[in-house]
């Protein structure tokens, strides 16, 4: 499991659960766009998105460090934000683990969970537990701050987006063919 793997679970989800047109950057030949998110998603029936994906291998270490997130995908997910409000994403999902989760989470309040922790650490940690610093603990500061955007999951493919993204997203899960 590594990015790639989570990217195409995010992918999808948002191709064939709700039938919106993901396109991964790096693949569309002669676009070279340093710092541009991993996902522009199109919808046919409404606007689209960014999404930039990122993991966390709990294995290896306890925390999601804000530096994952380069300046340029920043300045590119901020910029869209600016434009079209709710139209930045970050997708976190987790690695190597038996019981993995993918979180999407609207940029502008990621920039705001960003703003909160940061008076502690640089980082959020997948559990605020004993061995991370006590004002991370007191303040439950860890993936609960994120936990209403797991994703679900979902009876034909892995995932679904929770009820209140969907509806952000203007979405509805696809019908099964019958």
């Amino acid at each position: 499991m590594n990015e790639a793997s989570v990217r195409l679970e995010v992918h999808r989800m948002l191709r064939y659960v709700y039938g919106l047109w993901p396109d991964h950057w790096p693949d569309i030949k002669g676009v070279k766009q340093p710092g541009r998110p991993d996902l522009v998603v199109m919808n046919p029936l409404g606007p689209g998105y960014y999404v930039e994906v990122k993991v966390l291998n709990p294995r290896q270490s306890k925390s999601f460090k804000f530096d994952a997130i380069e300046d340029s995908q920043r300045c590119w997910l901020s910029t869209w934000e600016q434009v079209r409000c709710n139209g930045s994403y970050l997708a976190i999902g987790t690695v190597n683990i038996g019981n993995r989760g993918i979180w999407l989470i609207p940029w502008a309040e990621w920039l705001q969970i960003e703003e909160r922790v940061n008076e502690y650490a640089h980082y959020l940690p997948y559990k605020a537990e004993r061995g991370t610093l006590i004002s991370l603990q007191e303040n439950r500061f860890d993936f609960r701050l994120i936990s209403h955007c797991q994703l679900l999951h979902h009876d034909t493919y892995k995932w679904r987006m929770p009820h209140h993204l969907e509806e952000s997203w203007g979405l509805h899960p696809l019908q099964k063919a019958s």
